[in-house]
């Protein structure tokens, strides 16, 4: 049994429901870049569900030869982030995953966002869903240099609070998220059954609500 003094989360998919806000508010912002650049972007396929927003522009535009191009990867983020911002709302939260959190919490477990989004829409979302004040830090892409499936923002977040990996635990959703974690050193549970194939040990299913008791055969908070 694993005792664990530190919980990691992840945003988009594990906290809030919001992955398919994300896909609307990529495709926003690229058919704003097509009709100003009077250019098509490369469309999409496969899941890209945790994928960092420049792996993302990258792909669409690498055939425009903008992949490299700061000035208009800038551009295109903000008005995903514009987007996403004026239609997240508190009805897209995990219900499960806001019973963990306010637990972990009243158990003096320390809590952390650990996520592939950028520090204004993480703010935003979790100011949204009233947990903003759960969390004791938020680690965000633009906080680092690499983002998830690279481990860089999981150390980080070990560094800062100074734990060792085996008494950490983290919340993913994603292919991504979870070899970003598992690279770190750090338990992983998978939230959603698209997640059991990537982590088949520790899954949590969003149609079951035992969540804490599934928790507790392998880890003590």
């Amino acid at each position: 049994m694993q005792t664990i003094s530190t919980v990691f989360w992840d945003l988009d998919g594990t906290l809030i429901d919001s992955e398919h806000l994300h896909m609307q508010s990529g495709d926003y912002a690229t058919q704003i870049l097509e009709r100003e650049l009077q250019l098509k972007a490369t469309p999409l396929s496969g899941d890209l569900t945790g994928m960092e927003n420049r792996a993302v522009f990258d792909l669409l535009f690498a055939n425009a030869k903008l992949a490299n191009n700061q000035q208009m990867f800038e551009r295109w983020q903000q008005l995903a982030i514009n987007f996403f911002i004026e239609r997240v709302n508190s009805s897209q939260q995990i219900r499960q995953s806001a019973e963990l959190v306010k637990h972990f919490a009243a158990q003096g477990i320390v809590q952390s966002v650990v996520s592939n989004s950028t520090q204004e829409v993480i703010t935003h979302s979790l100011t949204q869903l009233g947990i903003l004040n759960q969390f004791n830090q938020i680690f965000s892409r633009d906080r680092v240099e690499r983002g998830k499936p690279h481990p860089e923002i999981y150390l980080s977040a070990l560094n800062y609070h100074g734990q060792a990996a085996e008494n950490c635990l983290v919340f993913e959703d994603s292919a991504t998220g979870i070899a970003a974690a598992k690279a770190a050193g750090l338990n992983v549970v998978g939230i959603g059954d698209a997640t059991l194939s990537h982590n088949p040990t520790h899954t949590v299913s969003l149609d079951k609500n035992n969540w804490l008791e599934l928790l507790s055969v392998h880890y003590t908070f």
